[in-house]
């Protein structure tokens, strides 16, 4: 993968967590000498460093957490560090996907840092609901976006590592439906809190949230807060259900090629559509044609452009600037 700068290696070192410039650029015109101001955009520093918890996360019952991008990716007791380093790295590529050291939407980043999102891992769901039940409220903004990542879900050999203890049982024995869980939950936090937010009549998946932004609010001022026909994505996702369902249907329509099995809310169903197209649009769904058809029936890029052309737009067009490349867990190596 391509290195890091090596001026934003030396920031690295020094342990920033994000550097925000303000500095100006002055220059003058030759026609009317004025002097024009240009402000330069903030430069995130993504920091892989494992750091100990705040005395208010500590009591969270956080045990060690890194911070990518100004997101904290906490890790509960038993997580090893191998897998909090993991997926720190996995959601630095979908951020930054040309691994540059800058965001590759700075307004998508800037929204869900402004929104205090984070992740928390633990070793088994069982361990992270409770958490969400009793520990969230500890901690300092207890309505953030929090989402969990069991790690016995991380597909540890699609990065070339074996299988940790704890995965090795329920991966041989499950299996996994996305090619791995980390490149999902690491997704779903980008899109549903991001790109939903900055552009919500493009990515809107129908629900407000406790602290929605001001180009959300002003939407939802303008169509109302309905659910069906929320967004482009929402009525992409629609026609690829066989139409509007807001609770899963009996049996989905002939046409269908989306078909959800559980039913996880109007949300949910949103957030896996697109994660499901961008999976398959960097690859990774084409070695995969066992196990997914039954919730996705689109295999590669090419047939996801002819097949559902309304997500291949969504995902393609260069405004947005979604990743183009896999994440591989090795982000700046």
């Amino acid at each position: 993968m391509k290195q890091i700068l090596s001026t934003l290696a030396a920031l690295l070192i020094v342990g920033c967590h994000s550097l925000e410039t303000t500095d100006s650029v002055i220059g003058q015109s030759p026609a009317n000498s004025q002097s024009i101001q240009v402000e330069k955009a903030p430069v995130f520093i993504p920091l892989t460093k494992i750091e100990l918890p705040t005395q208010n996360e500590n009591s969270a019952h956080i045990e060690k957490k890194i911070t990518v991008f100004g997101i904290s990716v906490f890790a509960l007791e038993g997580v090893t560090d191998r897998d909090l380093k993991l997926v720190a790295h996995v959601l630095a590529q979908w951020i930054d996907n040309n691994e540059d050291g800058t965001p590759d939407n700075p307004a998508v980043l800037a929204e869900i840092v402004r929104q205090k999102s984070r992740m928390i891992l633990g070793v088994t769901f069982d361990q992270i609901g409770p958490w969400h039940e009793h520990s969230q409220g500890i901690l300092k903004y207890p309505h953030a976006p929090t989402y969990g990542l069991d790690v016995t879900t991380i597909n540890h050999n699609w990065y070339g590592l074996p299988l940790s203890e704890y995965s090795q049982d329920h991966y041989l024995k499950e299996g996994l439906l996305p090619p791995d869980a980390t490149t999902e939950e690491t997704f779903h936090l980008i899109t549903d809190v991001g790109y939903a937010s900055v552009y919500p009549s493009i990515f809107w998946h129908g629900e407000v949230g406790s602290n929605p932004s001001e180009a959300l609010r002003s939407y939802i001022t303008k169509r109302g807060a309905g659910q069906k026909g929320a967004s482009m994505l929402t009525e992409a996702m629609d026609k690829a259900r066989g139409g509007y369902f807001k609770h899963m249907p009996n049996q989905y329509p002939n046409n269908a090629w989306y078909t959800r099995s559980d039913d996880c809310g109007y949300k949910c169903f949103v957030g896996e559509y697109i994660h499901w197209g961008m999976i398959t649009l960097v690859g990774l769904n084409e070695a995969r044609q066992e196990g997914i058809l039954d919730q996705w029936q689109i295999r590669n890029a090419q047939s996801m452009r002819n097949r559902d052309p309304g997500l291949y737009g969504l995902l393609t067009n260069a405004e947005y600037n979604f990743p183009n490349t896999a994440p591989d867990g090795s982000y700046g190596d």
